[in-house]
């Protein structure tokens, strides 16, 4: 976490040089607060600031951007009796930082959202915690509270599940797809960019929950593939073929993977997309790495998305598996 330290007064000064110490970051200087705290605004993960919760009020308010893009915000009296928690409590953090900058001057955390003071679950946090991507920020103030007055709420933790009719469902978007990519030869990376669109309009909530595109080495050098897979800013895993000749079709997780007679007589394997993309789900799980000699019995992937085919091109997802901390 990239912190930024400002103080008004020289005691306060010295409490930033403490706090420094064992939570390093950067300490700007006392003069041209507003234009400093502007740059830290869009530059760091918080700012901590140790003057009257008035000044931080008037200064940051112009900056406010949403909670998923606001830095936390914490405000501390010079004394460092008390830290507390003003803005980006959960997705920025400033709950966690206020508890640790506690500690460290003795103070006592101030946290006053809801779910905290209720000890009820805060779905942001959650998200935080567990890197998951919220789809509908919007719903999330009506399951907490939904949750504040004891209500059942419906949140949904998966990268492609959609409940239907659900209009206040909170979806949580887990980043673990795996993009298995197959084309024929010399394809138009306009033609791969418009069929991917397409795709992710009919199967894919979010595209940020894809953690990585793969495909089969043969199609290492197709100039289509990497132009997606940097217009997802996601790396490009490259599956040999010897390791997908070594899977049984039938009992991948989530198939069995589609056998194609024609693929297998062009390339000598049975399939790209569907494979490609397990394989390489595997391997970012831990469960195959390296030059493929490594297995376990537990399932860490699984195909999730079986392959969807267009001109020339075919898509297919699989899925790490991820423990969600509640």
């Amino acid at each position: 976490m990239k912190i930024g330290y400002f103080a008004l007064t020289e005691q306060g000064v010295q409490l930033a040089e403490r706090l420094n110490k064992c939570l390093p970051g950067e300490i700007f200087p006392k003069t041209d607060l507003k234009q400093h705290m502007e740059a830290a605004w869009h530059e760091k993960d918080a700012l901590v600031c140790i003057m009257a919760a008035g000044i931080v009020v008037r200064y940051a308010a112009p900056l406010l951007q949403g909670k998923d893009k606001d830095p936390a915000v914490i405000v501390m009296d010079s004394q460092g009796r008390w830290v507390i928690s003003l803005l980006s409590g959960h997705l920025g953090g400033a709950n966690a930082l206020a508890g640790k900058l506690a500690k460290i001057c003795g103070g006592q955390a101030v946290v006053t959202t809801a779910t905290d003071v209720e000890g009820a679950t805060a779905f942001d946090e959650v998200a935080k915690k567990n890197g998951l991507l919220i789809e509908n920020l919007e719903k999330l103030k009506y399951v907490s509270g939904a949750l504040l007055d004891k209500k059942a709420v419906q949140v949904v933790i998966d990268p492609l599940y959609r409940a239907a009719g659900a209009e206040r469902t909170l979806y949580l978007r887990p980043q673990t797809l795996v993009l298995g990519v197959g084309c024929k030869k010399g394809m138009a990376p306009e033609r791969m960019q418009a069929a991917f669109r397409k795709f992710a309009e009919a199967c894919l909530p979010m595209k940020e929950a894809v953690r990585a595109v793969a495909t089969v080495d043969l199609k290492a050098g197709e100039e289509a593939i990497r132009m997606l897979a940097e217009t997802l800013e996601v790396p490009m895993m490259i599956i040999s073929r010897k390791m997908i000749a070594k899977l049984d079709f039938e009992k991948v997780p989530g198939g069995p993977l589609e056998y194609s007679p024609f693929v297998a007589k062009t390339i000598g394997v049975g399939s790209v997309a569907e494979a490609s993309a397990y394989l390489g789900a595997k391997c970012l799980s831990g469960g195959w790495y390296k030059t493929g000699r490594t297995d376990t019995e537990e399932i860490r992937a699984k195909l999730c998305l079986k392959k969807i085919k267009y001109e020339g091109i075919t898509f297919a997802l699989a899925e790490t598996m991820q423990k969600i901390e509640i």
